[in-house]
């Protein structure tokens, strides 16, 4: 959908559907609330929501985590304007009881309870609609439906179990697809109607906001997971040999694996990246913008290889290997090429690893060198992360395996004979070992490498932002958070592509005292904001370990007085009138920020208002629940004239 000229700042709100709420969702905030809140947003001068995806994710609750890249979530269908729906009202009202008064989204229950209603209603009206020309027609119009439709129906039948772990149909051809979909008509049906129906409202909810002035900016993650009909019935764009994730960083020593295969990138491009195409142009019938989840990843993804857990061992990809004819004309032996991928340790050294269990695990993990009478490297069957992991040891043996396993300065590549450096290689056991001079030549190795890598991320990026850039009218805007390479910023300016700035972090980490930015200084082309679904709230922030609140209200907010412990909705203003004076086009806080600015539902805890904490799993994630209805926001004039104020100033200033 075309968002329209922008002659004026835009000014955002930043909520996931699921945590709506209003006197007509169901358990959970459905696609139909957003045309409610969308009316409250237009009454506060915002003119941008901002959403998490909405793909369909089963019984996970995790937006991330779709079972595809095409599908919508059948939890966020209203159930009651479904034709047939009259019929099972007491369900219904049921189930809208049952959780109408939880604090938190009880996503997986409610998944399953909303499903099992649509079934009822499905069933119950067959018969018409195994005739119905509208579902028929849109089935056509939609080629992948069908696939997705029988990878959901069997998903069902083996107890919503990884495809991978199927007895059958692990590796489907479009003849078998078809042959299945016919074989259970019925099934297969269900799952497209379902898909039918959520589109149908979600399209009347955009179409509604459209009208009404407001945008919707989805979000589209870079990667699908494993478990998916993409996957399933695409093999070919996807590699299973690797997994990807994040390299180490200042919050987790061993990186990220986040467990969702790569992508073939090479096979895409020889189809003109249609599968890309058609993704976009799916997520166009509903948004006006978009984000790019983790941008980074179309420059270079952290390629880990699959029998590893960690991200700690993995890979730039695509990069500049380092090449054995490199190394060995550099002046080093193949010997010592192969002591750096895999370094050997006499006991003693094991013993400052694995202490009292040194002699046991040598005798069971560990092999001689050959030639050698106390120099030991793992076994093959030991050289991994997943094996080493799976041994009955106590955990503090497998950490001392892992450390054995880590000393390395190369992490081999594919074909044998490249080499990718180490993430620690230069603070490793195993560089020290090394002569001087060997270890003077091997860092400038390194570092060259290193360098050399820009020109072909920047090739690889501007190619593959190009398709996302130019395929639709949306406007895109980008999740550049991390280690950004020098390269990206470049690339998002020449295609147009808003980039992400979130207060907290955007600092000059390379300057004395690593100051923030002032928020006059961002990039005209970026979205500010003041916290995101991965963060902590502004409440929460005030309270965390290690923040420094004095610097960021003297230093940041040039505010004369010392930073209050605590900030009340007045305090409060101060933080969101600043975010509101940024030089981004685009200004988009969290509801949770938003609703600070009220007494009425200051948490008592902030750490309840997270949408998600990175690194953890449990149901305090991905269960955030507005503390208010929809009808109680829209009734609270004073908070929604507050931000109005605050709206208006900043849509008054030119954009020039």
């Amino acid at each position: 959908m075309r968002f329209g000229d922008i002659s004026c700042f835009q000014s955002g709100v930043a909520v996931p559907v699921f945590s709506l709420h209003s006197k007509d969702s169901v358990g959970i905030g459905e696609f139909l609330d957003l045309i409610p809140f969308g009316a409250w947003v237009k009454k506060c001068g915002l003119n941008v929501i901002q959403i998490l995806p909405v793909n369909d994710t089963g019984y996970e609750s995790s937006p991330y985590s779709a079972r595809s890249a095409f599908a919508l979530n059948p939890a966020f269908i209203r159930l009651q304007i479904i034709r047939g729906a009259e019929a099972f009202a007491s369900d219904i009202e049921n189930l809208q009881k049952k959780y109408a008064g939880e604090p938190k989204v009880h996503y997986s229950d409610i998944a399953l309870e909303k499903r099992g209603i649509l079934r009822k209603i499905f069933d119950a009206n067959y018969a018409q609609l195994s005739r119905n020309v509208a579902l028929s027609k849109w089935i056509e119009t939609n080629p992948w439906v069908k696939p997705y439709a029988v990878y959901a129906m069997l998903k069902e039948k083996n107890g919503e179990a990884s495809w991978r772990s199927w007895s059958e149909d692990q590796d489907p051809t479009d003849l078998r697809i078809n042959a299945l979909a016919r074989k259970s008509r019925k099934d297969t049906l269900f799952q497209c109607w379902m898909q039918f129906e959520a589109e149908a409202q979600f399209k009347v909810a955009s179409n509604k906001l459209t009208e009404m002035g407001v945008r919707i900016k989805g979000d589209i993650p870079i990667l699908i997971n494993e478990d998916s009909a993409d996957v399933w019935c695409n093999r070919k764009y996807f590699s299973l040999d690797d997994r990807a994730g994040a390299p180490p960083d200042m919050y987790s020593y061993s990186g990220q694996n986040w467990g969702f295969p790569t992508y073939r990138w090479d096979v895409l491009e020889q189809e003109d990246f249609k599968w890309w195409r058609e993704r976009l142009l799916q997520a166009s019938k509903f948004y006006h913008a978009y984000r790019i989840d983790h941008v980074l990843g179309f420059f270079r993804i952290w390629a880990i290889p699959e029998n590893q857990r960690t991200g700690i061992l993995g890979h730039f990809s695509p990069a500049i290997p380092i090449s054995l004819s490199t190394l060995t004309s550099a002046g080093f032996m193949k010997e010592t090429v192969e002591y750096l991928k895999n370094p050997n340790m006499s006991k003693d050294q094991l013993r400052a690893l694995l202490g009292d269990a040194t002699d046991a695990c040598v005798s069971k993990y560990f092999e001689l060198l050959p030639d050698t009478n106390d120099r030991y490297v793992l076994k093959p069957e030991f050289n991994c992360e997943s094996a080493v992991l799976n041994t009955a040891e106590e955990q503090w043996v497998k950490d001392g395996l892992l450390k054995v396993l880590w000393n390395r300065i190369f992490v081999p590549g594919t074909p044998e004979g490249e080499y990718y450096p180490y993430w620690y290689w230069y603070n490793t056991q195993v560089l020290e070992t090394l002569p001087q001079n060997e270890q003077k030549k091997l860092s400038e190795i390194l570092h060259a490498n290193e360098a050399a890598q820009d020109g072909l991320w920047y090739e690889n990026g501007k190619k593959l932002l190009t398709v996302l850039a130019k395929e639709t009218d949306m406007v895109v805007c980008a999740e550049d958070l991390g280690a950004v390479p020098h390269c990206v910023p470049r690339v998002l300016g020449e295609l147009e592509i808003n980039s992400l700035r979130v207060e907290r972090w955007a600092r000059n980490w390379d300057a004395p005292g690593q100051p923030y930015y002032e928020v006059s200084e961002y990039p005209r082309l970026s979205v500010a904001t003041t916290s995101v679904h991965d963060s902590s709230t502004i409440l929460g922030l005030w309270q965390e370990d290690g923040f420094d609140r004095n610097f960021f209200w003297k230093n940041h907010l040039h505010m004369q007085s010392e930073a209050p412990q605590s900030l009340t909705p007045d305090l409060m203003e101060v933080v969101i009138r600043n975010i509101f004076r940024a030089n981004s086009l685009f200004v988009i806080p969290s509801i949770q920020d938003y609703l600070a600015l009220s007494s009425a539902w200051t948490p008592k805890d902030p750490g309840d208002e997270r949408v998600n904490t990175p690194g953890t799993v449990g149901p305090h994630n991905w269960a955030y629940k507005l503390p208010c209805s929809l009808e109680e926001l829209e009734a609270n004039t004073a908070l929604s004239a507050k931000i109005a104020k605050i709206t208006d100033e900043r849509a008054r200033r030119s954009l020039r």
